[in-house]
């Protein structure tokens, strides 16, 4: 992955969070996905910073957040949120296409992968009637999804992507 298309990412530590979102129509409360102490990740330009206490603190919406873990960043205390999967991306030079062709490197140049295994799955997204919708896909299946949708994470030294389901293509 070129380091242009990478996304800057922020670790903060979770210090207090609201009672939840309401749905608009129906009313319901969503919970909160992380707790106080919660570690979590989210993009550099994610968030209003301001100041409380002489400390600098950053407002960030439960929607910005990319990924919540205990302790230190690893993949074994990650935990992905909502309708989000963790992908270790394929970050192979050449890909071969489905019908055998090798496509070299260099034709896809500026692309990032887009392909790659499951290793998380998030709970699912909230319906508006508070139910968490089902999650079609599962630790271990290989997935096709969109170009330059997700954000890049870098785990345990490895590269992975955080994805919205919606924008999975194809599970093979």
């Amino acid at each position: 992955m070129g380091e242009k298309a990478k996304i800057e990412k922020t670790e903060g530590t979770v210090i207090s969070v609201g009672p939840g979102k309401t749905h608009t129509e129906s009313g319901v409360v969503f919970d909160m996905p992380v707790s106080p102490g919660d570690g979590v990740v989210y993009g550099k330009y994610d968030g209003t910073e301001l100041e409380y206490n002489d400390e600098r603190h950053t407002l960030i919406r439960d929607d910005d957040i990319m990924v919540k873990f205990t302790g230190e960043l690893t993949l074994d205390s990650v935990e992905v949120t909502g309708d989000n999967v963790l992908i270790a991306v394929k970050s192979s030079n050449d890909e071969e296409s489905s019908s055998g062709l090798l496509i070299a490197a260099q034709t896809k140049r500026g692309s990032k992968p887009s392909t790659g295994e499951i290793v998380k799955v998030g709970p699912g997204k909230m319906a508006s009637n508070g139910k968490l919708m089902d999650m079609d896909v599962e630790i271990g299946a290989m997935v096709k999804f969109r170009d330059f949708a997700g954000n890049e994470i870098k785990i345990d030294g490895k590269e992975f992507a955080v994805v919205r389901y919606t924008d999975l293509l194809a599970k093979f």
